[in-house]
């Protein structure tokens, strides 16, 4: 990426006089958009807005899954809007809170999840278009009219832009609490870019990716789909993940990388299909945005031992920190160093890693602690939430609610979230860690580990497991295999068999909804005599 790019108007025109008519994206049905075309869509993208009294600093919301408009519209920067993702697989009213909170000018959605924009119009009265991807209808109007509309010259915003400036409101999960918009700007989304780019995934113009992490995720869109095309790279777009359809489309269009979470590699490795499908073409997998099993994961080098594997650890607000990377993931296979694998890697140049207390003092190394970070490509705040600014972003140090440590040779190592911590009988008790234990019983799938409430430990620690098909393990013969690795405080004291696990969009284990469902009080015990 070129160094004097700081606005995402300059890297668009760069690329397109750069790479003219080579395919910058790809959609499922084969039909290619090249750099130039793209850029001179975003242009009529731009001034069809302005004609609709669009202004710098108004928001666009957009409901949809994977497409080449979706990326379309984070174009929308070039006049200085503002693009609001949103998560598809919400329920009406935290699409109804999320928009009452960016209070979106425009609201795009596909064909799919238009009734459900229809269903809320009644608290929308901030909103004066609404665009369909796809035919028009009453009330919308389509989106590829709406573009028709405007010129392909380059658009001029209201007011002056700068590259403190936001580009988009990204909210988190909420799978801990309450969503909060993240507000990233050209300079940070740029740097994460290229930083990706170049420093991590290592692309060249003749790479080609295959998009299939949702594109409301940060690591879907900006640090992923957003590096490859920053770097001259052709991406295939998927709406979303299906095993199936990733190892067919791997061969068909020649793909070299793509971006992964533990929970999709497992399904491929689970998919029939994988034995036949030549993925000669395919030299990467980047995994991340869930931390990975390492028995998973050994498994899945095994499986695609002609691959490269690459591992990033980040946060919405604050970019890529860190990077296992290749060499890294043979050298733990090949020198007996297989600890690394449960690694994320070393702290990446531009940003600055600490493990702090519960005060915010820093620990020395070696000792467990709240993951906190410092760099050149952090999130501006929380739109419209000082408060939770103030709180998580302390003296240009934010606090990631991960717990770690680094060892002596820089490597950083995830022990858990925060909130999962579970604290039991005053012992506290890492989730991830007993996690490890069960992925390796050869009958398991998936696991989570959380805690519930109990009368007696305050808290106590529990599992929820799905086997793998035609393999079964009672409660206590689990419990019992736990027993043999771990101390006993930290075993299950139930074990709950479910036929599938609650996801988030990105395929993260949502363990909110598992303490909500078990979370059954219990009377506490009466004292014996």
């Amino acid at each position: 990426m070129d160094i004097d790019i700081r606005l995402w108007g300059d890297l668009s025109r760069t690329l397109a006089r750069q790479y003219g008519a080579k395919a910058a994206f790809v959609d499922v049905d084969g039909n290619s958009l090249s750099f130039e075309g793209f850029d001179k869509r975003v242009n009529r993208l731009n001034h069809a807005l302005a004609s609709h009294g669009c202004v710098k600093g108004e928001r666009v919301a957009i409901l949809a899954k994977n497409c080449t408009a979706y990326v379309e519209t984070y174009g929308l920067a070039k006049s200085g809007m503002v693009v609001v993702p949103l998560n598809w697989r919400l329920a009406p009213e935290e699409l109804a809170s999320l928009l009452a909170h960016s209070q979106p000018a425009v609201v795009i959605a596909d064909e799919q999840h238009a009734a459900l924009i229809d269903s809320l119009r009644t608290e929308l009265a901030f909103t004066r278009l609404f665009i369909i991807i796809g035919a028009a209808r009453q009330g919308w109007a389509a989106y590829e009219e709406v573009l028709a509309q405007g010129s392909e010259q380059e658009p001029q915003p209201s007011s002056p832009l700068h590259p403190d400036d936001a580009i988009c409101l990204m909210y988190t999960s909420g799978t801990t609490g309450t969503p909060k918009g993240v507000a990233l700007s050209h300079r940070g989304i740029l740097g994460n870019a290229r930083v990706s780019a170049q420093q991590v995934l290592q692309l060249k113009p003749a790479d080609r990716a295959l998009a299939v992490m949702p594109f409301f995720h940060v690591g879907g869109m900006w640090y992923y789909l957003h590096a490859s095309y920053s770097a001259g790279c052709t991406s295939v777009i998927l709406p979303g993940f299906d095993p199936e359809a990733v190892l067919a489309r791997i061969p068909r269009d020649a793909i070299t990388h793509v971006h992964l979470v533990p929970t999709m590699i497992s399904a491929l490795l689970a998919s029939p299909a994988l034995a036949q499908a030549d993925l000669s073409s395919l030299r990467l997998i980047f995994y991340a945005a869930s931390s990975i099993p390492v028995v998973l994961l050994k498994q899945a080098m095994k499986a695609f031992a002609h691959c490269g594997f690459l591992q990033s650890y980040g946060a919405t607000e604050t970019g890529m920190l860190t990077v296992l990377n290749e060499a890294d993931h043979l050298v733990a296979l090949e020198a007996g160093k297989s600890h690394l694998l449960a690694s994320c890697g070393r702290v990446l140049p531009e940003n600055e890693l600490l493990i702090v207390d519960d005060s915010g003092q820093c620990l020395v190394q070696g000792q467990g602690g709240e993951i906190a970070a410092r760099g050149a490509y952090m999130m501006l705040g929380y739109w419209g939430n000082p408060q939770a600014t103030a709180a998580a972003l302390r003296d240009g140090v934010f606090h990631t609610g991960d717990m770690g440590h680094v060892d002596d040779e820089g490597y950083v190592y995830l022990v858990d979230r925060k909130q999962d911590m579970v604290v039991t009988g005053g012992e506290n008790v890492y989730p991830s860690e007993v996690e490890q234990v069960l992925y390796q019983h050869p009958a398991v799938a998936q696991v989570a580990v959380f805690g519930i409430p109990d009368p007696v430990w305050v808290e106590k620690v529990v599992a929820a497991v799905v086997f793998k098909d035609g393999q079964a393990l009672s409660e206590p013969a689990l419990i019992a295999y736990a027993k043999q690795h771990l101390a006993a405080y930290k075993c299950p004291k139930r074990v709950f068999i479910e036929q599938q696990l609650p996801t988030s969009a990105v395929g993260k284990i949502v363990k909110k909804t598992l303490r909500q469902k078990f979370s059954v009080p219990e009377e506490a015990p009466h004292a014996s005599s």
